[in-house]
């Protein structure tokens, strides 16, 4: 596996978003800083976020890459892949998680869409790698990125342009450079408890790679 170059901002996904700036009037993107952007508002980006939550790591989630509003459109096409009984407990999750995320304040941003994902290193080269994702407002760096809402051929795309391609040593390649993939690697929608469990899995990761304590839910 071969890794983007590191004496540059690497480019490496962009959604369709023509003529998307980002920028404030003085040419420069308003800048936020986090320990993790989840990518993707519907039940795996709500799941990921409540482990995060748990797990004591600050965290911002936003909209996907590949529409203006998800939210709806991803429940409405996600239970329509369903069973009946699956589609009732995926939108009891939904529900669940959506509470949680009011109850304990968890910052999702339903309105704010992700538009651009790079890997950037600081000016000097002598600061970690960090993952830079520009929104309609400005940037959010992370030292951990959990994609959930991508479109297969954008993510095929992407994973090329970072040197990886679809494979059983993927997830851990990705790993290493802080990326993390929850329900979007295969083509058919993964179960809402399959869901849950990479959910969970990728929340522990994040919080190691981090070096978050934990806290009570």
């Amino acid at each position: 596996m071969s890794m983007p170059p590191r004496h540059q901002e690497s480019r490496v996904l962009e959604a369709a978003a023509p003529g998307f700036e980002g920028t404030r009037g003085d040419g420069e993107a308003h800048a936020e800083s986090t320990s993790a952007v989840v990518i993707g508002t519907g039940l795996s980006g709500l799941a990921v976020a409540a482990e995060l939550s748990r797990s004591g790591v600050r965290a911002v989630t936003v909209d996907g890459l590949e529409s203006s509003s998800p939210s709806t459109a991803t429940s409405a096409l996600r239970v329509a892949d369903l069973s009946s009984a699956e589609s009732a407990e995926y939108l009891d999750v939904l529900r669940h998680l959506r509470k949680y995320a009011v109850s304990h304040g968890l910052d999702v941003r339903h309105h704010t869409v992700a538009r651009h994902l790079a890997l950037t290193e600081g000016p000097h080269g002598d600061a970690a790698a960090r993952w830079g994702v520009r929104t309609d407002t400005g940037l959010l760096l992370a030292d951990a990125v959990v994609l959930t809402r991508c479109a297969h051929n954008q993510l095929r795309r992407f994973l090329g342009e970072l040197g990886y391609s679809l494979g059983d040593h993927l997830l851990e390649g990705l790993g290493e450079i802080g990326l993390y993939l929850v329900g979007v690697t295969g083509l058919a929608a993964p179960s809402t408890r399959e869901v849950l469990r990479q959910a969970k899995h990728v929340g522990a990761d994040v919080a190691a790679r981090v070096g978050a304590g934990l806290q009570p839910a």
